[in-house]
């Protein structure tokens, strides 16, 4: 039993002694040092990430209806990661943990919604009205801020930071020189939008005003296209000043459905090339948009190219979460989560593991695939690292680059990944080849899953193996117990269901039935 081994011996027996045990103080990853030997000139980092992309949603994971031609090549030239997990199984805390480094047991948004009003009461008493200040704008140093300060030129452009409005200057005061998109995360469901921002300036639209834009599935040569927009500005971006390395983060909206306000029908200029699928309206709708989304991916690695880049930038290319489940009816045809059990909003690996390709020529060689496990708060650490500078004290994340360099020897190691979502009182942790998962407060039973063996999650082992669900159990306590804006974001004993949604997490979205 646990109790009677010391902590490496145990990890030992679990076949994870690689994973460290030496975290000390509930931290949950060891900050990573640069590896040995020669590191590359800092390079140009690009990081692209797709919203609601689920798992199985590529042709390099799976896919074999929807045809994503250039992000395949870019895993052909690259490498692609099998067990790479998002930060959070919904937008904003995803993008929070992302741009803060902190998972989500450290970090100050842990959902879409505001956090509970009365803290006091066991399930928390319902919702603010609003993010306070102390949650948002951060006050930790983020994403851009890293990158600024180490001397890179910074660009952000599509769904901004995590979604919330920030007051002008806030962008710019966390580190990004250029910025342009939607600044709330309601606001880019919208593809044919009535405004952007831009460098705190508000853009008007006056052509996507009229009814028969915004409304139309396929709008034709009509308005202006949101993603369009975007690229024309990364295009602008990367054409820049050429004295300093740049890092672009391209936070696309693409594709996430709309809300059903605004109609179910996903927004694309045209019907691509599955005008002749025997398909639904909408499924043909959400196929093109995702083959478009994967020529915009090919434009700018083919301008790369054409200036003379391409050698010298790395490029990351994830989502925010899984699946989406609910209302969108877009994506079973599709299999769009591959193997995986659960969709967005669910802590199962449908909701959070999601692909990540990088591609670096001449650096990371090409064709591989690598199943170690990490995280997007991991990208802070390791951006820094390949920027030759530290990541902040307050990250929780490692560095990969390693991995990317093919000096798996020189990898540092960690013992666990830990998520919670407050819908459903949701906690889960990957630690080496285990899973565990819990619903509904912290004295429910935890699932127990074998990843390798078991990566549908269909076969709960927890009663085979006491020890490592105790070991988890102490995770789930030890990840959270140490952040100040843990008392906001209260997992109570035994959930009871009178906070908004957490009942339905099971008997709608669980049955893809919209909220």
């Amino acid at each position: 039993m646990l109790e009677k081994q010391n902590r490496r011996d145990f990890m030992k027996t679990l076949g994870v002694a690689s994973f460290s045990m030496a975290i000390g103080s509930g931290c949950s990853s060891i900050k990573a040092g640069r590896p040995e030997g020669s590191m590359p000139a800092r390079p140009n980092i690009i990081l692209i990430m797709a919203d609601d992309l689920g798992y199985g949603g590529l042709g390099c994971y799976g896919q074999k209806l929807i045809q994503t031609p250039r992000i395949d090549q870019m895993a052909k030239e690259g490498m692609r990661f099998t067990d790479f997990y998002s930060a959070h199984t919904v937008c904003v805390p995803s993008r929070c943990s992302l741009i803060t480094g902190m998972h989500p047991g450290h970090a100050p948004i842990r959902d879409n919604y505001p956090p509970h009003v009365d803290i006091n009461l066991e399930n928390g008493g319902g919702y603010m009205s609003d993010f306070p200040n102390w949650a948002w704008p951060p006050k930790v140093k983020t994403l851009g801020r890293v990158l600024k300060d180490a001397g890179y030129r910074t660009g952000q452009f599509g769904k901004l930071e995590a979604g919330i409005p920030m007051a002008a200057g806030k962008m710019t005061e966390h580190g990004w020189d250029t910025w342009m998109g939607f600044r709330g995360t309601g606001a880019a469901f919208q593809y044919y939008p009535t405004e952007l921002w831009k460098n705190d300036k508000k853009i008007t639209y006056e052509a996507n005003k009229p009814q028969e834009v915004r409304r139309p599935g396929i709008v034709g040569d009509k308005g202006v296209y949101s993603a369009d927009v975007f690229m024309t500005e990364i295009s602008k971006f990367i054409r820049e000043d050429r004295e300093e390395p740049f890092f672009l983060y391209f936070p696309s909206q693409v594709p996430h459905g709309r809300a059903p306000r605004d109609g179910d029908e996903i927004q694309v200029p045209d019907i691509g090339p599955y005008a002749d699928r025997p398909w639904t309206h909408l499924e043909k709708l959400y196929a093109a948009m995702m083959t478009r989304f994967d020529d915009h991916v090919g434009q700018i690695i083919d301008l790369l190219k054409e200036q003379g880049l391409d050698e010298n930038t790395v490029i990351f290319f994830t989502s925010d979460n899984g699946d989406e489940n609910s209302y969108y009816k877009y994506t079973d045809r599709f299999h769009a989560t591959g193997p995986l059990r659960g969709k967005k909003r669910f802590l199962y690996e449908g909701g959070i593991r999601v692909p990540m390709i990088v591609r670096w020529p001449g650096k990371i060689k090409a064709d591989q695939t690598s199943e170690l496990p990490w995280a997007a708060w991991d990208l802070m650490t390791t951006f820094a690292d390949l920027a030759g500078t530290e990541a902040p004290k307050h990250a929780d994340g490692i560095s990969v680059t390693a991995t990317l360099l093919d000096q798996p020897g020189q990898q540092p190691p960690r013992e666990y990944l830990y998520w919670e979502y407050q819908h459903g009182k949701q906690q889960a942790v990957r630690m080496g080849p285990w899973k565990g998962i819990r619903f509904g407060g912290t004295k429910e039973p935890i699932e127990l899953y074998d990843m390798p063996k078991d990566i549908g999650e269909k076969n709960n082992v927890a009663g085979d193996h006491p020890d490592v669900v105790n070991r988890i159990n102490e995770i789930m306590k030890e990840a959270r117990q140490d952040s100040p804006f843990t008392q906001y974001w209260p997992l109570p004993e035994h959930r009871r269901d009178d906070i908004k949604l957490d009942n339905r997490i099971y008997k709608t979205l669980g049955k893809g039935e919209g909220l």
